[in-house]
């Protein structure tokens, strides 16, 4: 039988730190306020471009992924609705600001407020990745069962080593398993802050475990490919 799992290392790495948006410095346009304001909404708007561009890509992305959950799919669905109509509005309010400094300051609400790509990024793509891992465990343990099984019907097959590689797919399925347990939850709990590199932080801490989840999972997927194989050539053995 044929084993695969879709796990894109880009979708469990999906973690950009980007800082806030650069203006243009105070002290280079006092003497000319008009030109100060202009590059200043120039600079943010542009920001909450990119940043409703992004979330739009999110929202695509997120149609396609069939392997997360309803409530998951809910939660996203909510958090990429709100931070859109947000930064629309917000982009409405720097269009309609009379000075820099209340520019500035929305700058730093688009950062602040909505954290597009420290959080809301791989809270998508790292669900996403969470979520095709627990379908593919759970396919893992229905294969493993069936291949014990076969092997406890084949005295040829039930080798030693056969024996080993199922021990060592149950270890495999059991540390990934324990590595994502309650993931997905504790990232869509977080919440944007000031503190990007906090942020980062506690994404890198879900990430990390759903990297290592996944080489389990591919170990597991080895395992189950040789016992296959060895059930394959005592078949062939017998009929020759």
């Amino acid at each position: 039988m044929t084993l695969r799992t879709r796990l894109s290392a880009a979708a469990v790495g999906a973690l950009i730190a980007v800082g806030a948006v650069a203006l243009p410095a105070q002290a280079a346009t006092a003497s000319d306020p008009a030109a100060g304001l202009a590059k200043a909404k120039a600079a943010v708007t542009e920001g909450i471009t990119d940043r409703l561009t992004t979330l739009g890509h999110l929202q695509t992305a997120l149609t396609g992924y069939k392997e997360v959950t309803d409530a998951a799919r809910g939660t996203l669905t909510q958090v990429l609705s709100s931070d859109v109509s947000g930064l629309t509005a917000l982009k409405t309010k720097v269009a309609a600001e009379t000075t820099e400094a209340a520019v500035r300051t929305d700058g730093k609400t688009m950062v602040d407020d909505y954290r597009v790509y420290v959080l809301v990024a791989p809270k998508v793509h790292l669900t996403h990745a969470l979520d095709v891992e627990g379908a593919a465990l759970a396919k893992l343990v229905k294969v493993h069962d069936a291949l014990a099984d076969r092997l406890a019907k084949d005295p040829t097959a039930n080798t030693a080593a056969n024996k080993a590689l199922l021990a060592d797919m149950t270890s495999q399925i059991q540390s990934a398993t324990t590595a994502i347990a309650g993931k997905d939850a504790a990232l869509l709990a977080l919440q944007p802050t000031p503190d990007g590199k906090a942020l980062t932080a506690s994404v890198k801490a879900i990430s990390a475990p759903a990297k290592d989840a996944r080489d389990d999972i591919k170990k597991a997927v080895d395992d189950a490919k040789k016992v296959r194989d060895a059930l394959k050539g005592t078949k062939t053995t017998t009929k020759s």
